[in-house]
């Protein structure tokens, strides 16, 4: 018999999986349940209401950014090299997108998610402030940000008409420029 917390840790997987792969329209508990291979009362003793398993989810996704932070990188040089494979890797990362749009689109009638979700992107902006050296909360930080969503949004809609070497390109781009508004 499976543990509480593997129980739990199935739900969520699957829930994460069907935001990737569908986005939020699959994303309702009956779906989810199924796609975790438990009861639906399984399912709700976890996650009473759709926004108790959306905070579950989002929870899952800082901790999948987490993992890609690159504020661990020894040096700036480093830290902006492994800068450049992260962000290519997520700017092409179609499912990863998808699931950041479904959570956004859940947060704008869910406040507690709202908030999870603005940690999350003061984490991010966080990491690529640490990367380039630039204040935390400064504006260059917020458009750095801005910029790497920006692009992983074109490349969600672009899909196959961009290249991997041309997305590589972009966000080298974006890199350099980003170092050039901060030195000057």
């Amino acid at each position: 018999m499976a543990t509480k917390s593997g129980v739990r840790e199935r739900i969520l997987d699957a829930a994460v999986a069907l935001l990737q792969d569908a986005g939020v329209k699959r994303l309702a508990q009956p779906q989810v349940a199924r796609a975790a291979k438990v009861p639906q009362g399984h399912l709700t003793y976890y996650f009473p209401k759709k926004a108790d398993m959306l905070m579950g989810v989002a929870a899952r996704f800082l901790e999948m950014l987490a993992r890609d932070a690159v504020a661990d990188a020894p040096s700036p040089g480093e830290q902006l090299a492994k800068l450049a494979a992260v962000m290519t890797r997520l700017v092409k990362d179609r499912a990863r997108t998808r699931m950041l749009l479904g959570l956004l689109v859940e947060a704008d009638s869910e406040e507690e998610l709202r908030l999870a979700m603005q940690n999350g992107a003061a984490f991010v902006r966080g990491s690529l402030a640490t990367a380039f050296q630039l204040p935390q909360d400064g504006p260059e930080a917020h458009l750095a940000l801005a910029l790497f969503w920006g692009l992983g949004l074109q490349q969600f809609l672009m899909g196959e008409a961009r290249t991997a070497k041309e997305t590589e390109e972009l966000v080298n781009r974006a890199i350099r420029m980003i170092q050039q508004s901060a030195q000057g």
